[in-house]
């Protein structure tokens, strides 16, 4: 993906950061019942994967500016970012997720700008 940025036809791959298709609000749910239990309310890692979704909504949005700039360094350098959010709230998840819960997430290759 990093190496279509570049390309004029780059934003019509890219949808806008609300769209239903990236499931952000699932990944905040699966964080929500991965971090948070009545005994202990929110937890710090609980906190951090929200801040880690964050990230990957504004760096959605920041590519597809760049894009419309005509900047493609900065869309390249949001883009490795939103992989590098993306690589830390999955392995936040993986450490918590054992045999019984099921397969581990995937991780994503970093992206080198």
């Amino acid at each position: 993906m990093a190496d279509q940025l570049d390309k004029p036809e780059a934003l019509n791959n890219i949808l806008d950061e609300s769209a239903p298709e990236y499931s952000i609000r699932p990944m905040g749910l699966l964080a929500n019942s991965f971090f948070a239990s009545e005994n202990t309310g929110t937890t710090n890692e609980l906190f951090l994967a929200r801040w880690y979704i964050n990230e990957l909504v504004l760096d959605i949005g920041d590519v597809r500016k760049a894009i419309i700039r005509g900047d493609s360094s900065k869309a390249k350098e949001h883009y490795a970012a939103l992989i590098l959010a993306l690589r830390s709230y999955l392995q936040m998840m993986n450490r918590q997720t054992n045999a019984k819960v099921g397969e581990k997430f995937d991780i994503p290759n970093a992206v080198k700008v």
